[in-house]
């Protein structure tokens, strides 16, 4: 029987589409990611189910729609009972992992040295936050160069400081204080998840069966805290500006930042993305050494993007506009996928299926999304005419962003709503939803809207009897 292909996800945090060179970054060194696009799919209109990191991972991984699986924010625990899909691939003989970030726990109150459960992962290592608490990563540096503990260490995440925890560090965690990484470049939280996960290749070249292996980068997260190397590769004087309407409302916190001063975090941010480039080629570089690189399915991808000063923010969130929801999305294959720019829509939850018909494993009914596979091999040149992304408190705010090829309409539980034309104003920059000329497109994105939430809020349950 022919050994099904491996499966490698390249997931990191909180990356903006524009970052990297093969999306149209000129200033950008990404070779490695750049590689990949060439030589696979790269997707252009790829979208996440949610703007913040939980409940969009979630939604990858259970290839189900947030208001589906029930988690809509961070902080809440994932069940451990989720059909995620080391869950779905365990049966067909996989050997999962996850190394690095995994965010299925809220970190802020937990201590990091407790007991994780494995969510269905044979081997897992994780570690949700760089340096900030006492957890596998600071172990792991521990081991490496004990004497670099504090270089490595950053500030506890606001959430975190009520919950009396320790603070090792004052280095601030926020994306407009960006600092150079203090330890030897092999001791950032990236370079961790990259010698777990080439550890992990290693010692599967040998095996019969496939794995299945999340390498869950946390960079270019904030902190923004690039080894200095990196660095070295950007211009400042190169960096763009946000890009903020007239209308919208710049964040106290970021008023008095000088635009020499967004170069320089923009600056910062961009050699982050490309340390996380450096540590994809080095895990690349792994499986053809070890004859793997041919069997195995390589998909880099982020759960969101960063605002970055753009529209007077940091950080993510709502209405999820393109530079937060509209994320690098590469899928590697030679064997199964020819090399091809794919412009279609895409939604996270179509990942799993994906991956599933890639693999030769029936994709199951009570999955949300649909498989790209046709659409890769040819067979199809279309795929969805609308994307959703959710998120939602408990017993709070509602917020639901729909976007097909023209509009993007927002609406929340307190009435609240938005429309960009994205042909016009293709930063998103002015909402248009009290214009005259733009009232029967209001109206239509709202049945649209309707129609998705009914689709994806309402899954089938099987009917066994009549009553």
């Amino acid at each position: 029987m022919l050994k099904r292909p491996n499966i490698l996800l390249l997931f990191t945090d909180q990356q903006r589409k524009d970052s990297l060179g093969c999306y149209g970054n000129e200033q950008a060194v990404t070779p490695n990611v750049d590689a990949l696009a060439e030589q696979g799919a790269k997707f252009d209109h790829y979208f996440t189910q949610a703007p913040i990191c939980g409940p969009s991972r979630v939604s990858l991984l259970s290839g189900r729609y947030a208001s589906s699986h029930g988690i809509g924010c961070n902080g809440p625990v994932v069940p451990e009972n989720l059909l995620t899909i080391q869950k779905r691939l365990k049966p067909y003989g996989y050997k999962t992992a996850n190394f690095g970030k995994l965010h299925f726990l809220p970190h802020s109150f937990r201590d990091h040295r407790e007991f994780h459960p494995d969510y269905g992962f044979d081997e897992y290592v994780i570690s949700d936050e760089p340096g900030c608490y006492d957890d596998p990563y600071t172990e792991w540096v521990k081991q490496q160069a004990p004497e670099q503990l504090q270089a490595v260490r950053t500030a506890l995440p606001s959430q975190a400081k009520r919950f009396g925890k320790p603070e090792y560090s004052d280095r601030k965690r926020d994306p407009e204080t960006p600092f150079i990484f203090d330890g030897d470049e092999r001791l950032t939280h990236s370079s961790f998840v990259t010698e777990l996960t080439k550890d992990f290749i290693q010692r599967h070249a040998e095996s019969r069966d496939p794995f299945f292996c999340i390498a869950g980068y946390y960079a270019p997260h904030a902190p923004v805290n690039p080894p200095a190397r990196f660095l070295d590769l950007y211009r400042q004087e190169e960096m763009p500006l946000p890009k903020i309407g007239a209308n919208e409302v710049v964040m106290e916190k970021l008023r008095g930042i000088s635009d020499t001063e967004w170069q320089e975090i923009r600056r910062h941010y961009m050699a982050l993305v490309s340390h996380v480039d450096d540590c994809v080629g080095q895990v690349i570089a792994t499986l053809k050494e070890s004859g793997q690189y041919d069997d195995t399915i390589i998909v880099f991808v982020s759960d969101h993007g960063e605002y970055l000063g753009d529209h007077g923010r940091v950080q993510k969130g709502m209405p999820g506009e393109d530079v937060i929801t509209n994320v690098p999305f590469i899928i590697h294959y030679p064997k199964g996928i020819r090399p091809q720019a794919c412009t279609e829509l895409v939604e996270s939850v179509d990942w799993l299926p994906t991956m599933l018909e890639l693999a030769g494993i029936p994709i199951a009914r009570d999955l949300q999304g649909t498989s790209l596979a046709p659409l890769l091999r040819g067979e199809t040149d279309e795929h969805k005419s609308l994307i959703i992304t959710e998120q939602f408190e408990p017993n709070g705010l509602r917020q639901v962003s729909v976007r097909d090829y023209q509009y993007r309409y927002y609406c929340d539980s307190d009435g609240k709503e938005l429309l960009f034309d994205l042909t016009a104003d293709p930063a998103e920059l002015e909402s248009v939803a009290d214009l005259p000329q733009y009232q029967a497109a209001l109206s239509q994105m709202r049945f649209k809207m309707l129609q998705k939430i009914q689709q994806v809020a309402y899954p089938n349950v099987e009917k066994i009897f009549a009553y």
